[in-house]
């Protein structure tokens, strides 16, 4: 494969092993590797025809979810796989509906994570996927149907505008744009105003998250 592989994960001993994994599996291919989402951002763009990114999905500082929206905005071809210590349901949908192409456990066997990450760069899965130790496969489009907590505060503020909604949560215009669509695709609306009918409707707002 020619081009770049980055992995960004905070843990120094995992961070390793994929490191040296990648490079087993990508002998051509440059291999970076960044302790945080915002190093990892500075660190794709000084690297040529980046192809891969191993995310760990709970790193602190910018979550997994912004930190896959601005790599696939920057690098609309990348593949990025979510790797994470969670096994929840909701932290998979999350990554795979964020764009990511795996969720993959870090419990499972060093074997099977080469082996997504390879069909990963072949382009040889059916749909998007969650690999844990005991369960694997396709998770069906309609499985993607739950928010992710960062959207759910978008959603708790969808009477103001979307710089209003940027400064008071601490992100980027473009990235609150990105989420309102995510949470009018998820809720099936085409306005806000639908948006907070259906939340209301659902449940999806505690006391007190609008003000």
């Amino acid at each position: 494969m020619s081009g770049s592989a980055l992995i960004i994960d905070d843990h120094p001993l995992y961070r390793d092993a994929l490191t040296q994994l990648l490079r087993t599996i990508l002998p051509e291919s440059s291999v970076k590797a960044a302790s945080s989402a915002e190093e990892g951002l500075r660190l794709a763009e000084t690297l040529p025809n980046l192809r891969i990114v191993l995310l760990d999905f709970a790193l602190p500082g910018m979550s997994g979810t912004e930190a896959t929206a601005v790599l696939l905005r920057k690098y609309p071809s990348v593949s990025i796989i979510a790797v994470s210590a969670s096994e929840e349901r909701r932290d998979a949908t999350a990554a795979l509906r964020a764009g990511a192409k795996q969720f993959i456990s870090k419990a499972v066997p060093t074997e099977v994570l080469a082996d997504a990450i390879q069909r990963a760069l072949a382009g040889d899965f059916s749909g998007p996927e969650w690999l844990t130790p005991t369960n694997s496969g396709a998770i069906e489009p309609g499985e993607h149907s739950q928010l992710t907590p960062r959207q759910l505060e978008v959603l708790a503020q969808l009477h103001l505008p979307n710089k209003e909604i940027g400064l008071r949560l601490g992100l980027a215009e473009v990235t609150v744009k990105m989420h309102v669509s995510s949470i009018f695709r998820a809720l099936n609306v085409a306005n806000r105003t639908q948006a907070m009918q259906a939340a209301r409707r659902l449940a999806l707002l505690g006391n007190g998250t609008a003000d």
